[in-house]
């Protein structure tokens, strides 16, 4: 995969996960499912969403060692805008350590299998 387009998947998929997909539960949801929404982002979806930019690019960690800070301040931004009352440092941080591990491991391991 040529690296103009792993960063292409790597944005495009913060964008959507972190901007689009909160806004389309707060507006179209009753108020208890967008809650319920909300808690299956930032429980279930955003840990899964760093996971795979880790590997994405852990893979080229040369390249794409700024990953886990983008996803880290973009879900800062994002979350500020979408949510009012969360607490969006701790999350970017828990984000950006998830993100920073799975990237070092996928890097191990892609290295360890080269040799």
């Amino acid at each position: 995969m040529s690296k103009l387009k792993r960063i292409f998947i790597i944005l495009a998929s913060i964008v959507f996960s972190m901007l689009v997909v909160p806004l389309i539960a707060i507006n179209t949801a009753a108020p208890d499912a967008g809650m319920f929404i909300c808690l299956l982002l930032f429980f279930v979806a955003y840990p899964a969403l760093a996971i795979f930019i880790g590997i994405l690019s852990g893979k080229d960690l040369k390249h794409f060692w700024f990953s886990p800070i983008i996803l880290a301040v973009l879900f800062w931004i994002f979350a500020t805008l979408t949510f009012t009352n969360a607490f969006p440092i701790l999350y970017s941080a828990i984000y950006f350590a998830i993100c920073s591990i799975s990237e070092i491991i996928t890097h191990l391991i892609t290295k360890k299998q080269r040799h």
